[in-house]
């Protein structure tokens, strides 16, 4: 186990080295992939605050739980790896490591300094954060009796700041991501159990490219949407949608991030710490304006095509593009 572990962390520093060679992360071009599994550290405190933090730790697992969209490592998995300790920051190299020892896909580590706590999201495929923010505790109490409610406030935040609230999946039936209904394109989307969409809901599938080092949903990714669409059906957390615009029918896959314009404002004006920089990401000019609708798509692909059918096509288009 220590050799292989030994052997992943090598692999691990030298991958994320030459990431952080770089001038930037636009010279890596790196894509942010669908986070589902979370593993969440326990707070570090300057002074025995155990069992404030044992408190605070269980708040913030359950805030994320609750959600029904993240699956969260259970404390006994994460002592049985050795790994339920207390951790500030993370290296790359590290948050690398731990995520393939927890199979996690994000990494949650916080600490109170004094009477500012703070919390910190990793991706744990490379390193990067996804998230962070400080709270600062009230002088007027004691700063355990403040704790499991701060840290709980500050997931929250975290929770808003995610830019997709869904994914793609492939219905094992059709076996396909998209598939034709009649005159209707169609896709399957996990939104979960919590009626987080509803019939007529706009959609968007989104790709997050990682543009700075700041926070990815804190200003540091660049959200650009290739499809949109509307929810037609829900049943047990499974919307059907209609994709009525995309840049390429064949850029939606299995996974890809679905955002859910009005299930994010929910949980903005929900969770979100007013001074949260992600506001003004949550309008619906994300498409590129290059984009088809699908009934333009599906005349294309039509073996022969009439001249009237054609320029209807085309005037569509022009009239969409500009």
């Amino acid at each position: 186990m220590k050799i292989l572990l030994l052997t992943i962390t090598f692999i691990a520093q030298f991958f994320a080295g030459a990431a952080f060679a770089q001038t930037g992360l636009k010279a890596i071009n790196v894509e942010h992939q669908l986070i589902r599994r979370l593993a969440v550290f326990p707070l570090k405190t300057d002074t025995d605050k155990t069992k404030a933090v044992e408190e605070a730790w269980w708040q913030t697992r359950e805030e994320l739980a609750s959600t029904r969209r993240f699956l969260v490592a259970s404390k006994q998995f994460m002592v049985k790896n050795e790994a339920f300790q207390p951790r500030s920051s993370l290296e790359p190299a590290d948050a690398i490591v731990l995520g393939r020892l927890l199979d996690a896909h994000a990494l949650i580590v916080g600490e109170l300094n004094q009477r500012t706590l703070s919390m910190t999201v990793y991706d744990a495929a490379n390193g990067f954060v996804l998230w962070s923010k400080s709270a600062e505790l009230k002088a007027t109490s004691a700063a355990s009796n403040q704790l499991p409610t701060a840290a709980k406030k500050l997931i929250g935040d975290f929770i808003a700041s995610v830019p997709y609230q869904a994914f793609q999946i492939i219905d094992p039936l059709i076996g396909r991501a998209t598939y034709s209904d009649g005159a209707l394109t169609l896709a399957q989307v996990d939104v979960g159990v919590a009626d987080t969409a509803q019939v007529g809901d706009a959609v968007q599938w989104v790709r997050i490219s990682y543009e700075s080092n700041q926070p990815v949903f804190q200003g540091g990714g660049k959200i650009t949407a290739i499809a949109e669409g509307r929810v037609v059906k829900v049943a047990q957390g499974i919307a059907t949608v209609e994709i009525t615009r995309a840049v390429r029918r064949d850029l939606i896959k299995e996974f890809s991030l679905v955002r859910l314009p009005r299930e994010f404002e929910r949980l903005q004006a929900k969770f979100a710490i007013k001074d949260n920089e992600l506001k003004a990401t949550t309008d619906l000019t994300l498409l590129s304006p290059e984009a088809a609708p699908m009934e333009t798509v599906r005349k294309e692909r039509k073996p022969l095509l009439t001249t009237g059918s054609f320029l209807a096509s085309l005037a569509a288009f022009l009239l969409l593009a500009f």
